[in-house]
């Protein structure tokens, strides 16, 4: 007999309202695939993108998103071996060249089908809320600044856009790497906030024009390396930030893709500049490992219940919080 579950069921492109939780059908796992009950899901700004719709991306409706999900093991599909029932486990969200979330069904939901290969154990089967925290925004602060950055103790490292998940795991991986970390942030609240988890020092720029202050802030020197996930907005002033013979990094362009490059700083500085695009199942295993050994804790701005998934968006694009957002199905203990 078919079993029901609740999830944020989305049937058209649109804001948050777009998302309407109901009782839908669970999933059953096919051949190779296990069901995971959702521990903990949190939010990335893929899933306003995908909500939203992106040009070129078609999202066969009704959709579910949510892409970083924390759980437990709760069914295994045939074909499927060295694996058990109730097992704490991350998923990883990207396999076979596509996203939980995007093209397929995702965590904002109470169950979730997923190939057994995107299955990461957890060290513990507690704090799903934070592990849930790991793949988007850890697992791209990773690969950026170790994995693709080689980042090394003592270096110079400016974050653009801090406050966000992406900038404050660079900040709190950036300063257990042990490099002197300037975040660049739009207020003073949250550059006391920064100051907590690692920052050395901060810079306030609510009008994005921070390079003159990260050039006196270096010495007039510039920085070892520069992290810009925002794109449009601020590429120019962190091409000026970056110091003669550092890196300037790119995982991504929140305000647009279309960048002026001065090209004088790159030739007369002799800088790298060096694409990053998300993680690998190996970087999130390092992860895994640094955070089993409380090396360091996400930072969980809110965590709301599944039935509010629409205020969780909007606390998303208001842009006030800091760090992640987390859904956790109404009624599950995943601390």
């Amino acid at each position: 007999m078919a079993q029901n579950m609740k999830a944020a069921v989305m049937r058209q492109h649109g804001g948050p309202e777009a998302l309407s939780v109901e009782e839908v059908a669970r999933p059953v796992p096919g051949a190779g695939e296990v069901l995971v009950k959702v521990a903990a899901c949190s939010l990335s700004r893929l899933d306003i993108f995908i909500r939203d719709g992106m040009p070129g991306r078609v999202i066969r409706m009704p959709h579910v998103g949510g892409c970083d999900v924390a759980g437990w093991i709760e069914e295994i599909g045939p074909e499927v071996s060295g694996l058990r029932t109730g097992a704490p486990v991350l998923i990883d969200p990207f396999w076979n060249g596509e996203m939980l979330g995007e093209a397929y069904w995702g965590g904002f939901s109470e169950y979730v089908a997923v190939s057994a290969k995107g299955l990461l154990p957890l060290p513990e089967a507690a704090r799903f809320v934070e592990y849930s925290c790991l793949p988007t925004a850890y697992g791209t602060a990773y690969r950026m600044l170790h994995s693709r950055g080689r980042l090394r103790a003592g270096e110079s490292l400016v974050v653009v856009g801090a406050s966000g998940g992406v900038g404050v795991a660079c900040v709190q991986l950036g300063a257990r790497a042990g490099a002197h970390v300037i975040a660049c942030t739009s207020s003073e609240d949250k550059a006391a906030r920064l100051r907590t988890i690692g920052a050395d020092e901060c810079v306030v720029a609510p009008d994005g024009q921070f390079g003159k202050q990260v050039w006196n802030l270096t010495g007039k020197q510039g920085a070892d390396m520069v992290v810009d996930f925002t794109g449009t907005a601020t590429w120019t002033q962190s091409l000026r930030s970056v110091k003669h013979g550092g890196r300037l990094m790119c995982c991504g362009a929140t305000t647009g893709f279309e960048a002026a490059t001065d090209l004088r700083y790159l030739w007369t500085r002799e800088m790298d500049i060096r694409g990053s695009d998300g993680w690998t199942n190996e970087d999130l295993r390092q992860l895994l490992g640094i955070m089993a050994g409380h090396e360091f804790d996400p930072v969980i701005h809110a965590v709301f219940p599944l039935s509010r998934i629409q205020d969780a968006m909007r606390e998303l694009e208001g842009r006030s919080c800091f760090g992640k957002i987390v859904v956790v199905p109404d009624g599950v203990q995943a601390a």
